[in-house]
């Protein structure tokens, strides 16, 4: 009885606290002759009222046992019913809107971290399997039953990302929101990269030079590896941005919609055997390569030739024997030319993996992050060359035929 009690006392206060504004709404909805909205609300309300002055009297037949307790609960439940029905209905269009917005990005939020989630591919690193612009569908439900395996494409945070551990509202925003908002001090979170699974928690890794070509060991037997990209790769420096202006009177044009060389060089797959407007991945600008200052050449950068970490000299494709804890994982990427990976700073740890790579959902070439300004630039041709109608919907591959081969 005290539980029904207890539920009919705040109904009751929270009706008593919003009467006057119910009223309000119903007197300006008839002024304003919004007929079924009035209707509805009045008959509400009259229902509402009713049940705050009679319901006490309930409670009393209650405890003289003149009144079933069932019969209470039920008219205790239609008075939440009906107080809820009411306040609903007499919310303001903004705060609906507003709650309705809010609702949306807590669910967006949800799924964006714990079910699957959109990712657009900004670097060439797992080509010819994942190029620039692949919009990816990374599956994050599955590593909830099962833990990433030899293969696979796995999508993690950059462990290199500094999180405001400082401000909790900030850190909780880079985590699990993720885009900037400098205005509210709202940080960017942790890069999203995806990069293929060599060896797992447990296995031995070492990687070395034979013959000139680095070649990667696992538990002691040579990685089979089809999937490495056997094409050389060119450097080009693409155009983004619409205006090529950088402001329109006393305005500023925001430096993403500015037309000018892309400050990141992209390094992508090319095929020496075809011209540039006839390339297998990429459409290939002439303007938009770059070239040796001395010989005029494109520069490239020849496959299964060792790399080296510039910052320290050192050969990256030399590394190991290295046995994987528990909870470390060896990951590369197909363009090793063009990889930076594990060669580089060691296993990833499990922590920072939230994802398998499934498969491509969409697909557009060009130099811009939104495929809508290549449309702007490129009406017509967006269509027929900037789209890869081929890749949607592709999936990244099952991984059986990629494990050790003797």
């Amino acid at each position: 009885m005290s539980n029904i009690k207890n539920t009919f006392e705040k109904i009751l206060n929270k009706f008593t606290s919003k009467k006057e504004h119910f009223k309000h709404v119903i007197d300006r909805w008839k002024a304003k002759n919004k007929t079924d909205d009035y209707t509805k609300a009045i008959k509400l309300f009259t229902e509402a009222e009713k049940y705050s002055l009679e319901l006490p009297n309930d409670f009393i037949e209650l405890k003289n046992k003149t009144l079933e307790i069932s019969t209470v609960s039920k008219r205790v439940k239609d008075f939440k019913n009906i107080y809820k029905e009411l306040n609903e209905l007499t919310k303001s269009q903004i705060r609906q809107w507003c709650e309705a917005i809010i609702i949306a990005l807590i669910l967006a939020a949800i799924l964006r971290n714990f079910l699957f989630g959109l990712y657009h591919v900004p670097s060439g690193s797992a080509e010819p399997q994942i190029l620039i612009g692949d919009r990816i569908w990374g599956n994050k439900f599955i590593y909830f039953f099962t833990k990433p395996k030899v293969g696979e494409f796995v999508i993690f945070d950059n462990p290199a990302c500094k999180y405001d551990t400082s401000n909790k509202i900030n850190y909780l925003w880079q985590r699990y929101v993720g885009f900037s908002i400098p205005f509210l001090g709202l940080s960017a979170g942790p890069e999203n990269i995806v990069k293929r699974v060599l060896a797992i928690p447990g296995d031995t890794i070492e990687g070395k030079i034979e013959d000139g070509h680095p070649v990667v060991y696992r538990n002691g037997v040579k990685v089979n590896e089809p999937y490495i990209n056997k094409f050389p790769l060119i450097c080009i420096n693409r155009y983004k941005g619409l205006i090529s202006t950088q402001n329109i009177g006393p305005f500023n044009i925001p430096s993403f919609l500015q037309y000018n060389i892309n400050e990141q060089m992209h390094v992508v797959t090319y095929d020496p055997s075809k011209d540039f407007d006839k390339q297998l991945y990429y459409n290939i600008n002439p303007e938009e390569i770059v070239r040796d200052k001395i010989t005029g050449k494109p520069i490239l950068l020849e496959p299964f030739t060792p790399t080296q970490d510039y910052t320290t000299g050192r050969c990256v494709d030399i590394f190991g024997p290295l046995k994987l804890e528990a909870s470390q994982y060896w990951v590369v990427n197909d363009s090793r030319k063009n990889s930076y990976d594990s060669r580089f700073w060691g296993p990833l740890e499990e922590k920072y993996i939230h994802g398998r790579a499934s498969f491509i959902i969409y697909s557009t070439d060009g130099g811009e992050s939104c495929w809508l300004f290549e449309l702007i630039k490129h009406p017509i041709d967006f269509w027929f060359k900037y789209i890869r109608w081929n890749r949607f919907f592709k999936g990244l591959g099952k991984y059986n035929n990629y494990i050790n081969k003797k």
